[in-house]
Formats: C-alpha cells, structure tokens, sequence
C-alpha cells in the first residue's frame, strides 16, 4: 500500500465517530505538550512522546524514518537550525479511540512556519497507543496541502 493510499484511508473519518472523554483528552494533553515542545526545542519531552518503535512519513516527500532514535536526530538537526527553522504545530481537529484495546486515531491539520513567513502545511494523522500507562505517538501520517516562500519543495535545495 503507498503512502497515499494509507494516507487517504487513515484521513476518511466521520466527525460523528470522533471520541470525548478522558482518552480524547490525554491524547489532546500530550499532543500540547508535544506542540510546546517543538517550539522550545524540548528533545526530552519529545522522545518521552514518541514509543520507542514509531514511524514518521514526510508530508512533501513521503520520506520515512523508523524508530524512536531516528526522528530525534531529524528534531535535533531541526533544532540545531535555530530562528530559521520552520516552527511546527499540530492541531487535532478528532480523536477516535478504540473499543477493543488501548489505541486511538489523531486526525488534523499541521503548519510549520518559520520568521520569514515561508510556510507549508496540511493534513495529518497520527496513531497513539498506551504504553505504561502514557499516551506516545506510535505512528504520523503528513500530507503537504499547501506551501509558501523556501519550503515549497520547487524552491528548496
């Protein structure tokens, strides 16, 4: 199955089926936190987000990076870049949780920007899961919608 693909089924949910509650919540706390942590360049809180085995796939390029370690050294090389870094922030727009185990689908829209005003974004999904006891990011799903100035993929390096 392509990264599209999965994509494209992981983004078709009914807002109906969207969970409220305690795990809407936690799951609304800790992707906050990991928000918060992006912007102060937290790589601590970062990792204790992230399960141990996750994966990332790229919104522009569909690059993917398996592995807790892996996506630390992309937010440390990210981080390292300092005020020209594009400054990302993930807003959930739904939360459904499973019935059967202790999972649940994120599902909404992503923006990085950076001083400058170059921009891009779009939709994402994410998968969480509880591993003693703490919500972590098991699996992002990016989709580029929509970019501006140097991060649009025709003016990068």
């Amino acid at each position: 199955m392509t990264a599209g693909l999965i994509l494209a089924s992981l983004l078709a949910v009914s807002p109906a089926s969207c969970t409220e509650g305690q795990v809407a919540d936690a799951i609304g706390k800790q992707r906050e936190s990991f928000n918060l942590a992006i912007r102060d360049a937290d790589i601590d809180t970062v990792g204790a987000i992230l399960a141990l085995e996750v994966i990332l796939v790229t919104g522009t390029h569909s690059d993917r990076f398996l592995g807790r370690d892996e996506q630390l050294n992309i937010w440390r090389q990210d981080f390292d870049a300092g005020q020209d870094r594009l400054m990302y922030v993930r807003t959930p727009h739904c939360i459904v949780s499973s019935d059967i185990t202790d999972m649940a689908m994120e599902y909404g829209h992503w923006r990085g920007e950076n001083s400058a005003g170059d921009f891009a974004a779009g939709s994402y999904s994410a998968k969480w899961r509880l591993i003693e006891n703490v919500w972590r990011i098991e699996v992002e799903v990016f989709m580029t919608e929509e970019c501006g100035g140097q991060a649009c993929p025709q003016n990068s390096d």
